[in-house]
């Protein structure tokens, strides 16, 4: 067995420090989870979700509020910005671009919503059903909003409807009557798969109960819509997708042979900002493992109890990095706004750069290389004397600095890996082990080791499994031979290394190279 081991001095080049107070370790994040949700600091116990946590009240709701009024049937109701996702892209089936479509639903508005622009359902930043100001729209995004003059009144059922015809314009229904509105632009692009129920986007949410959601590829007629409130139609067959909403909970399911769940929006717009799970580190591990980042996905750390405090305005964060195509602005590793000391850690131009919320934003010198490896980040801050910055272990850059940080100011009761809490400022790359610390780390204990613990370029020392040969020292003059074949008598060949002499005894240490190898002593 033979493994291979690092050993040696501290990397020379390091800048010694002397930070006037204790050290403590406030978060350290390894990723090494590698799977899931969520990331686990063992120091606090603070676990971070990967995008943004679910909001428990942005679910939709079943009920039993329903145009029909019928035993057994229900609708959805979406409030606290609730929506619902379908997911097509595999054979997308709503990617109309240059067809006549046809799109109703059966809409109770919500009088409470002060929104002024509403989505019904919409497809792919392409088309969409909704409301401005309560008017029913039919939307070409980035086009056109196409009015209809017919206002939808709150707080009752009505049935919607809109046809649209490339280049002729698009007939509007409102319980059924129609109302035709020309208009010649085409659609542009469709820029995803996602068709949106009770909201355009991912967000521009609905406050209401929604029922009998349908899309079909065509011009409908007014008998053929389902605006009955009673009875209502089977779907036709030109219809795409046709959601009853008659389950007792989620998923609803496609009314049409093309099996499209839905899935809650909160869900969505989880995945959507969260980093994935890579298989690549530092230390290049087997099971280690860190996270990709970039437009705007992030990892968001409750900390309603300030573990994020800094005593004496002291404080260190770290992290390694691997990047990808930076932004030409900022991208932001660690943000936190909260009470126990306002603070963001990010890189700007390549270079490692440091903000005091609310004081100043602080670029330096130390520059990280361009060559698509991973490389270790660092700042420490002494309060009243300056900023440091590093790169790989080394002092890169020395920045006067008295101004503190802002402790007991801030409310905020959570902070941001990758981002700021917004999304803004992103970070685009892989990151690992990021530490947050209250007080000035010194350098030679900064986490730069690729491998924890094992300085970068020392020579790499081989351990094997060895045998030890002993043999009295008296009688003297005795020489010991090894062979692998003791059948072959030309094989034996004298041992040069000399013996270790204690006790008595002649000790020979040697690796065990071949399965079996057979020694015996010789005298000359």
């Amino acid at each position: 067995m033979k493994r291979t081991l690092a050993a040696g001095m501290l990397l020379a080049g390091l800048a010694a420090t002397t930070g006037a107070h204790a050290q403590t370790t406030l978060a350290e994040f390894a990723f090494n989870e590698g799977t899931g949700g969520t990331t686990t600091s063992p120091t606090n116990s603070l676990t971070g979700t990967l995008g943004l946590p679910l909001n428990p009240d942005a679910n939709p709701i079943v009920t039993t509020d329903t145009p029909s009024a019928a035993a057994g049937d229900r609708a959805i109701q979406l409030t606290n910005g609730a929506f619902l996702v379908v997911d097509d892209s595999v054979s997308p089936v709503l990617a109309l671009q240059t067809s006549p479509l046809t799109l109703e639903a059966w809409v109770k508005r919500d009088s409470a919503s002060t929104a002024q622009y509403e989505g019904i359902m919409a497809y792919g930043g392409a088309y969409k059903l909704g409301l401005n100001n309560s008017e029913i729209i039919f939307t070409l995004f980035g086009v056109v909003d196409i009015g209809s003059t017919l206002v939808l009144t709150s707080d009752e059922w009505h049935h919607v409807a809109a046809a649209w015809e490339p280049g002729v314009g698009v007939t509007f229904y409102l319980d059924g009557v129609p109302t035709f509105v020309e208009n010649t632009s085409a659609m542009g692009s469709i820029l995803n798969n996602f068709f949106n129920i009770g909201a355009e986007r991912l967000g521009t949410t609905i406050t209401g109960t929604l029922d009998r959601v349908r899309v079909h590829q065509g011009l409908l007629t007014p008998e053929q819509l389902d605006s009955v409130a009673a009875t209502p139609k089977t779907p036709l067959a030109n219809t795409i997708v046709s959601y009853a909403f008659n389950e007792a909970a989620l998923p609803n399911q496609n009314g049409t042979a093309t099996a499209r769940p839905t899935i809650a929006g909160n869900v969505v717009l989880s995945q959507q900002i969260a980093p994935t799970w890579v298989k690549d580190s530092p230390s290049g591990g087997a099971n280690d493992t860190s996270l990709q980042f970039g437009g705007g996905k992030r990892v968001v750390v409750p900390d309603p109890n300030a573990a994020i405090t800094l005593d004496t305005g002291d404080f260190t964060v770290q992290a390694w990095v691997k990047f990808g195509a930076q932004p030409a602005a900022r991208s932001v590793l660690v943000f936190n706004n909260g009470p126990g000391g306002a603070f963001s850690f990010s890189i700007s131009d390549r270079k490692v750069f440091v903000t005091t919320l609310g004081i100043v934003d602080q670029p330096s010198n130390a520059a990280i290389p361009d060559d698509g490896a991973w490389h270790h980040v660092a700042v420490v801050h002494e309060t009243g004397k300056e900023f440091r910055f590093y790169v790989d272990g080394q002092l890169g850059d020395t920045v006067p600095y008295t101004s503190g940080v802002l402790i007991g100011v801030r409310t905020g009761t959570e902070f941001y890996l990758g981002s700021e809490g917004n999304g803004g400022l992103p970070y685009a790359g892989l990151m690992d082990r990021v530490i947050i610390s209250a007080g000035a780390v010194p350098a030679e204990k900064l986490d730069f080791r690729a491998i924890p613990g094992v300085d970068p370029g020392a020579p790499e020392l081989s351990i094997q499994t060895v045998a030890e040969v002993a043999w009295p020292t008296v009688p003297a003059g005795y020489r010991l031979q090894v062979t692998t074949t003791p059948d072959n008598p030309a094989s034996w060949t004298l041992v040069t290394e000399a013996p270790i002499v204690s006790g008595g005894s002649n000790r020979l240490y040697t690796p065990i190279t071949q399965p079996k190898s057979f020694y015996r002593l010789v005298k000359p």
